[in-house]
């Protein structure tokens, strides 16, 4: 990981600018060990999908998270973006 998204993760949580929601999709992440799909985070958070997508895709405009390839989705059998946290902000958080 760059120290840049341990940084950037810092600055984003105390100037207010990470979204609540941001902050819980991390959050699941990191009890999923790091790694997820949009699908997987929903579940973890019992919300809707919708409500998970924007946020990946901030987080990872964000640098705090990155695209880690593709993986089956368990219930449909389509390939899902598997995201990941960089290390550093995974043992951080």
């Amino acid at each position: 990981m760059r120290d840049t998204s341990l940084l950037a993760y810092k600055e984003l949580a105390e100037s207010g600018k990470l979204q609540q929601m941001e902050k819980k999709v991390i959050e699941a992440m990191v009890k999923l060990d790091g790694t997820a799909t949009n699908f997987e985070i929903a579940e973890a958070l019992s919300i809707p999908i919708n409500q998970v997508t924007g946020r990946t895709n901030s987080l990872v405009k964000k640098d705090l998270i990155y695209p880690n390839g593709k993986v089956r989705n368990k219930i449909t059998g389509k390939p899902n973006w598997q995201y990941k946290l960089h290390s550093t902000l995974f043992n951080f958080v």
